[in-house]
């Protein structure tokens, strides 16, 4: 069956940053749209995006105490880390190899980890909040593929 013309959309894709292989040399994030408009720096957070990942796979793969990354995460965020532990607890210090960020609404920041833990590569899905407590980011959701 043809597909008409006019409903052919074009939409911009966002370039992905950093490549896969390369290190970011500075902050990580996609690219900025309408909803980035007036929100709270990241640096105002527990940590830049890269380094919250980096942080918070090293406690899931055992090399680093939970106690370390229990500041920022809420309730719901510490039952999810906790379920998950046992998951990915290896031993071995893990490799962050990929981290991409969205802003879906204000004060509210999306990730996806790429993470080798273990022998495996494995994806994370990580939510940050702002505000709740005031004045400071928290992690409300961790999911895993």
């Amino acid at each position: 069956m043809p597909v008409e013309e006019s409903a052919i959309q074009l939409v911009t894709v966002p370039e992905l940053w950093p490549p896969l292989g390369q290190e970011p040399s500075a902050r990580v994030s996609a690219s900025p749209g309408p909803s980035d408009v007036n929100l709270l720096p990241l640096e105002q957070g527990p940590a830049l995006p890269r380094q919250f990942a980096v942080l918070l796979a090293e406690v899931l793969a055992g090399v680093r105490p939970v106690r370390q990354v229990a500041p920022w995460l809420s309730k719901r965020g510490t039952i999810h880390l906790h379920r998950l532990i046992p998951l990915f607890k290896t031993g071995h210090q893990p490799r962050v190899l990929r981290v991409l960020t969205t802003r879906p609404v204000p004060n509210v920041v999306e990730m996806t980890v790429i993470a080798v833990i273990g022998h495996r590569p494995r994806a994370l899905a990580i939510r940050l909040e702002y505000g709740a407590p005031p004045g400071r980011w928290l992690c409300t959701d961790i999911e895993s593929a």
